[in-house]
């Protein structure tokens, strides 16, 4: 897995690309490139005597469904910016990436996928104190890499309250 794990003084820059054979990746340009270009073959043939608009829907709903996970296969990054208290995601498909969201969560909780690999699950108590699920990384890390992340969470945690933050020290009597 390629993960790039950056620090700052108040978060943690996380970086996963998906890791694909690189003559993969040039099978499924080649699959995805022919598939667009006949899908418009097809549109122009189907317009005989009259222009009709219909079969332009075709490649738009081939982009935006099957040619959108080709992309993600072959390009896909997932990007995640964590605090102690938001975390803020962004995917990127190699074309496009979508746009900056950033979700306020309670704590982190792990998916195991192998011995090796973690997910992690961002979860949030909504009104009713259950607890809810508000982002889910897409892309597993490696085991050692998740630990480096919640150790560096405790640091940050124990940081906010240091003595250079300026609360009070509080003497015991």
């Amino acid at each position: 897995m390629n993960t790039e794990i950056t620090f700052d003084h108040l978060n943690i820059y996380v970086r996963t690309k998906i890791p694909t054979n690189r003559y993969l990746k040039v099978f499924l340009v080649i699959v995805n490139l022919s598939a667009a270009i006949g899908l418009f073959y097809f549109v122009f043939f189907l317009q005989k005597d009259k222009p009709n608009p219909l079969p332009l829907l075709l490649p738009i709903a081939y982009g935006c469904t099957i040619g959108k996970y080709f992309l993600w296969n072959t390009f896909g990054e997932e990007f995640y910016i964590i605090s102690t208290t938001h975390i803020t995601y962004q995917h990127h498909y190699g074309i496009w990436k979508t746009t900056q969201k950033t979700l306020k969560y309670d704590f982190i909780s792990t998916d195991s996928t192998n011995q090796n690999e973690l997910t992690l699950i961002f979860i949030n108590y909504n009104n009713e104190k259950l607890q809810e699920e508000i982002f889910r990384t897409s892309l597993p890390i490696s085991a050692v890499d998740s630990e480096r992340i919640f150790n560096r969470l405790n640091q940050i945690k124990i940081d906010e309250f240091g003595d250079e933050v300026n609360f009070p020290k509080i003497f015991a009597n």
